[in-house]
């Protein structure tokens, strides 16, 4: 090789070494997506019609490369690189992890003796506190656990004589319902309707009281008085006997109209202190409509739920959420937990579809005379946000507003069957205008 070749080449190795090196950053480099979905869809380019290079499985854990338009792109196991889009997966951080992993976070002793009353219908019960545990149990409302320790979002349980975990927003630990429950005892007058087969007729209004019969679904007791958070009800064999107020519908069908057994809804002005609770419709084996592009409806209205509980959490409201994941919740468990939790507000999410391509707009409901106003003040802010038609505010006969004494609307907030709806829904910027339309409605609700 003469000099001269050798001049170029040393030169372009020299030039090379002045380069900048692609690395990636810290902060890059702990983004991490979870996978939410069973085979989730990998695509070539950040949009539902790019082809498929692959798909992931529930719970793989995957390093964020690059994000676009709520899209995550990510490297495979075999080393492809493709895009998901943001409401199949969870975000998380992989510090965080590794300090979970490593038991480097604070955990919080319940104290000997303490234990859990669970909210919702069918709760997981997991092997770790993560939802990409596996799931060894399930939980009932009703149910009572004994609690080892609180870990952030998460309460470790004895279950079945193993160590395990259930999310935190779905128990409401003993020492709460101590400081909480007052056990005096008020005039109450209708029927209890039992929500739930095999509901537990205590002897006296406590989770820990003997059971002293059971009742089905459907069945109807004369309520005799109201203590705390219990109503003393009379039995066919003339004894008496408590059931928690969670787990039972109040005189009839629905709630009265006039009904006082619940307490009145905060309306001190503004957020701050308000409990909501926001319903993200369906889940599970319940997938809701399916749009244009193969999304489930069941997906959205948790990625929406996500956006406004922070929004909601900054302003100092407390947000619980009906499910955190993608997990069948009954309909009698959602109202429960409003009732549960005294809700200032109660806001079930949902998108809609019909066999209609053109139809088009958002819709809010309400069933309940006294809950219009909540509609009224959420409708016209979400009009003056969303650039989609305002289909008005309408009287919809939905069991979680017919069953639900808390302030109660149902929001259907495009539709899935529009073309053009269903492609923006999924978009962050209509996330953005969804969430701060709701938002700005519970504040001028709040403040009126």
């Amino acid at each position: 090789m003469d000099r001269k070749k050798i001049s170029l080449i040393a030169a372009f190795v020299l030039l090379l070494s002045l380069l900048p090196v692609a690395i990636p950053s810290a902060n890059a480099a702990q983004q991490q997506v979870e996978i939410a979905v069973n085979k989730a869809n990998v695509r070539s380019e950040p949009n539902m019609s790019a082809s498929l290079v692959g798909q992931a499985n529930r719970g793989k854990r995957y390093i964020v490369l690059k994000e676009r338009y709520d899209w995550y792109q990510i490297q495979l196991d075999n080393g492809v690189k493709g895009w998901v889009a943001g409401y199949i997966v969870n975000k998380t951080d992989a510090s965080s992890e590794r300090s979970r992993a490593g038991n480097e976070e604070p955990a919080q002793s319940a104290g000997t003796g303490k234990s859990a009353t669970i909210l919702a219908d069918g709760l997981n019960v997991r092997n770790e506190p993560s939802l990409s545990a596996g799931v060894i149990g399930k939980l009932h409302i009703g149910d009572q656990v004994p609690v080892k320790k609180v870990r952030n979002d998460w309460v470790n349980i004895r279950y079945k004589g193993q160590n395990a975990w259930v999310s935190r927003q779905f128990v409401r630990l003993s020492s709460e319902s101590e400081q909480t429950t007052s056990h005096s005892e008020t005039a109450a007058d209708g029927f209890a309707v039992i929500l739930y087969n095999g509901t537990n007729l205590r002897s006296s209004a406590s989770t820990s009281a003997s059971v002293a019969a059971r009742g089905s679904q459907g069945e109807r007791y004369p309520i005799q008085a109201r203590v705390g958070d219990w109503y003393k009800i009379g039995l066919a064999s003339g004894q008496q006997a408590f059931v928690a107020s969670w787990v039972v519908s109040v005189n009839g069908e629905s709630p009265s109209e006039n009904s006082s057994s619940e307490p009145a809804a905060d309306r001190t002005p503004g957020l701050q202190g308000k409990t909501i609770i926001l319903d993200p419709g369906h889940g599970g084996m319940d997938a809701g409509t399916t749009g244009m592009n193969g999304t489930f409806e069941k997906f959205i209205t948790l990625k929406t739920a996500d956006r406004l509980y922070n929004k909601l959490r900054q302003a100092g409201a407390n947000v619980i959420l009906t499910r955190s994941g993608d997990q069948y919740i009954s309909l009698p468990s959602r109202v429960a937990t409003a009732k549960y939790h005294h809700a200032d507000a109660f806001i079930s999410l949902h998108y809609d579809s019909t066999y209609h391509s053109g139809a088009n707009g958002f819709t809010t409901y309400y069933y309940h005379n006294r809950h219009k106003q909540l509609a009224k003040d959420v409708n016209r802010n979400l009009e003056q946000n969303l650039p989609i038609k305002n289909r008005g505010v309408r009287r919809g006969d939905y069991y979680v507003l017919r069953e639900n004494s808390r302030p109660s609307i149902l929001l259907e907030l495009g539709y899935l069957s529009n073309p053009k709806e269903a492609s923006a829904v999924v978009t962050s910027p209509y996330q953005e205008l969804i969430t701060n339309g709701v938002y700005n409605g519970l504040s001028s609700y709040f403040n009126n």
